[in-house]
């Protein structure tokens, strides 16, 4: 059964969609940061053809420091499953989300999900098997934009003759956060589109609650300080999970902390997949299902 369901994921439009875009994430995200120093000169080169075309030569030495792969932040960044740069939710979260949501809600909209239910009576089953194979699902895509972010971070390694900087152990953190972290979400997007059950309206809720969550953050932070629940929303995490907040790293702004640490942002994530997740379920075993959306 869960051969089956992992199939229908394999097959999926959207599933291919989305992996094709983290892939061309990574890869853009990776070269940029590996050679941004080199990027920047090229700009800069540029103010002398054209005055003024950019404000490169602006940065400092100690900016561009900062930005190169000599500095262990660059190099996390390029190898960060969660695309965290530190101005907020990545490409590859939100992709989890999406594959997550619409995953179900196409299912149900094309009433697969009935004839699902039909061949597996127990619906509580018949979620565990989605739910299991979903996050089978984006752990081999989370694999494979770590081993294309580990070849593109040696790559510029060797390029600009700089080592790795960052340790196995945190490296390897860096990756186990990732992925769990890439699982959780799809979690929360599958139970969000279990939930909502329409695929356009629930990319437009998940669309919504992420941007009124960049509102919401930093206003109750300034307001409140830190720490507050707001802070414990799940897609603000990003940099959290990382244990990281590259932008200030790379800009030198004095950015206020959350104080929240990788294993409590992963916790607090958890928390928010199992409990949608429950809610879900608890309607899905407990309603019918109409033969179509």
């Amino acid at each position: 059964m869960i051969t089956s369901e992992l199939l229908r994921i394999r097959l999926s439009t959207a599933a291919r969609v989305l992996l094709i875009l983290a892939v061309a994430e990574a890869v853009v995200v990776g070269l940029i940061f590996s050679f941004l120093p080199a990027l920047v000169g090229g700009l800069t080169a540029l103010n002398d053809v054209i005055p003024n075309a950019t404000e490169a030569d602006q940065l400092d030495g100690n900016q561009l420091s900062a930005l190169s792969l000599a500095n262990p932040v660059t190099q996390g960044v390029v190898v960060d499953l969660l695309g965290n740069t530190g101005s907020g939710i990545g490409f590859p979260v939100i992709a989890a989300l999406l594959l997550g949501a619409l995953t179900v809600s196409i299912e149900h909209g094309r009433g697969s999900l009935t004839a699902s239910v039909l061949a597996e009576p127990r619906r509580a089953r018949l979620l565990l098997v989605k739910v299991a194979a979903l996050a089978g699902a984006v752990l081999a895509a989370a694999m494979l934009l770590a081993l294309i972010r580990g070849v593109i971070l040696s790559i510029g390694g060797v390029a600009n003759g700089v080592p790795l900087l960052l340790s196995p152990s945190d490296l390897t953190g860096l990756w186990i956060r990732g992925a769990l972290s890439l699982m959780l979400y799809a979690i929360l997007g599958f139970s969000v589109g279990l939930l909502i059950r329409s695929p356009m309206t629930v990319t437009l809720v998940l669309g919504a609650a992420v941007v009124v969550e960049t509102i919401v953050r930093p206003v109750t932070t300034l307001i409140a300080g830190v720490p507050n629940p707001a802070l414990y929303l799940p897609f603000g995490l990003t940099p959290d999970l990382s244990g990281s907040n590259p932008l200030a790293t790379f800009t030198g702004a004095d950015v206020i902390g959350t104080n929240v640490s990788p294993g409590m942002a992963v916790a607090a994530l958890a928390a928010w997949a199992l409990i949608v997740l429950v809610i879900a379920s608890v309607r899905f075993v407990r309603t019918d299902l109409p033969d179509r959306q």
